[in-house]
């Protein structure tokens, strides 16, 4: 019987060490992994000028269209719709403007919405001004045609133009709408 006490007290033993042991002794292994990161220069865009449709008319019962394209000079007249000429009225047509700042010479993206609503308030009492929809928004940056991109100094210009709409028979009234453009690194 004592054969067998000490035989158990050594298993014992010998139990407590395989637990207490590491199971592998294989040596570690060391990998370096890296971890990296590039800037750029934040994105800015500035709005310069406001799309302008000038001062306009239309025929009695005639709807007409007022469009205003980038890189364009003044307003281009259809249907009844048509310019109420003063000196600074007929030059005062013109796209909207935006300078645009970030990354020297990498490309970037500019994103329209598909039309904007502009409301209006009537100027003869008791008139209301129904609101109007420019759409067919038209964009021209200074960096070309194709994908805008960044000068060497970062900075780049764009052009948005539309087109009005005018219903037949709308009463006099002030029109203003305001629209945004998102500009993103692509």
């Amino acid at each position: 019987m004592a054969a067998l006490r000490s035989t158990g007290a050594a298993l014992a033993i010998a139990a407590s060490m395989l637990t207490s042991a590491p199971a592998c002794h294989a040596k570690p292994s060391t990998a370096i992994g890296v971890a990296t990161a590039t800037v750029f220069r934040p994105l800015r865009v500035v709005a310069v000028a406001d799309m302008n449709f000038g001062t306009v008319t239309h025929a009695a019962g005639s709807g007409g269209t007022v469009t205003v394209s980038p890189g364009g000079a003044g307003a281009a007249f259809s249907g009844g719709a048509s310019a109420v000429c003063t000196a600074s009225d007929c030059l005062a047509a013109h796209a909207a403007l935006f300078s645009v700042s970030g990354e020297p010479q990498r490309n970037y993206a500019i994103q329209l919405p598909a039309s904007i609503t502009a409301t209006g308030v009537a100027t003869d009492p008791g008139a209301t001004a129904p609101p109007l929809v420019v759409n067919g928004l038209t964009l021209r940056t200074t960096s070309g045609t194709g994908q805008p991109r960044f000068d060497a100094s970062g900075a780049d210009r764009f052009e948005v133009g539309g087109t009005i709409t005018l219903p037949a028979d709308l009463p006099p009234a002030r029109y203003r709408a305001s629209f945004a453009v998102i500009v993103s690194y692509s």
